[in-house]
């Protein structure tokens, strides 16, 4: 039987409404443009026993996931993989997980890594026909770091292989953590969030540049009625110059 259910795992204890920001730089590093991930929901919780730092963000065609965390006690494996598993419904079911990203390093001291798209079929890992998403990692000192970018209302993707974020549904998210790239039995630690994919807010001008832009079109209609009448009265005045001339 596979493990992938049966390891350490906290139930959806967590659940997370993402923040809407700008789109972070895919590339293992939280800091490498200032501020990047400054609007995300962030938290500090758990992968079974393990403390990780956990952003989550939204734009209206991703969402951004990034998990952090020391080793203080352990080392590093040079195999090291963080994964998250996303479930095509609320549910927490074994046979619901469907879909999983992977970003896995082939020598973490070296920061060599491959990002990996995978559909579940019965606790057995597929690579997909085509890969939706990205992710980078890096580990700098004792903390590695894993970002990643999923698609969101993509009619783009393959609904055998993929699970389809739609917006206004909450999805379950495993996200793991392992030390060899086996995929289930590799996967040492994780713990379930339920996320719920946010319709991207209406866009709503200012009250101050909803004025300035109304005074705009005041001003212009005047100006343009103003240089009307002006010309009318140029036209008129010719007129009766002309009867005088006569």
């Amino acid at each position: 039987m596979s493990v992938l259910f049966t390891i350490p795992c906290h139930g959806a204890l967590n659940e997370i409404d993402p923040n809407f920001g700008k789109a972070p730089s895919i590339d293992g590093e939280i800091g490498s443009f200032a501020n990047e991930w400054d609007e995300a929901y962030k938290i500090q919780t758990n992968l079974t026993d393990l403390p990780i730092n956990l952003w989550v963000m939204q734009s209206s065609s991703k969402l951004y996931i990034s998990v952090q965390f020391d080793l203080i006690v352990e080392v590093h494996s040079p195999t090291e993989f963080v994964g998250i598993l996303i479930s095509n419904s609320s549910s927490e079911d074994r046979e619901d997980f469907i879909d999983a990203k992977i970003i896995q390093f082939s020598n973490i001291s070296e920061d060599e890594f491959e990002y990996f798209d995978y559909y579940i079929n019965q606790s057995v890992f597929i690579p997909d026909s085509a890969s939706s998403g990205n992710g980078a990692a890096k580990l700098e000192d004792e903390t590695s770091t894993y970002e990643f970018s999923i698609p969101i209302n993509n009619p783009q993707v393959t609904i055998d292989e993929d699970v389809y974020l739609e917006y206004d549904e909450p999805f379950a998210f495993n996200i793991t953590y392992g030390e060899t790239p086996s995929y289930p039995q590799g996967i040492k630690k994780s713990s379930i969030f339920l996320i719920n994919i946010q319709h991207p807010p209406k866009s709503e001008l200012p009250i101050l540049k909803l004025t300035i832009f109304i005074f705009t079109i005041v001003i212009f209609s005047l100006a343009v009625i103003i240089y009307g009448f002006y010309i009318y009265r140029i036209i008129k005045l010719k007129e009766i110059m002309e009867r005088y001339r006569r």
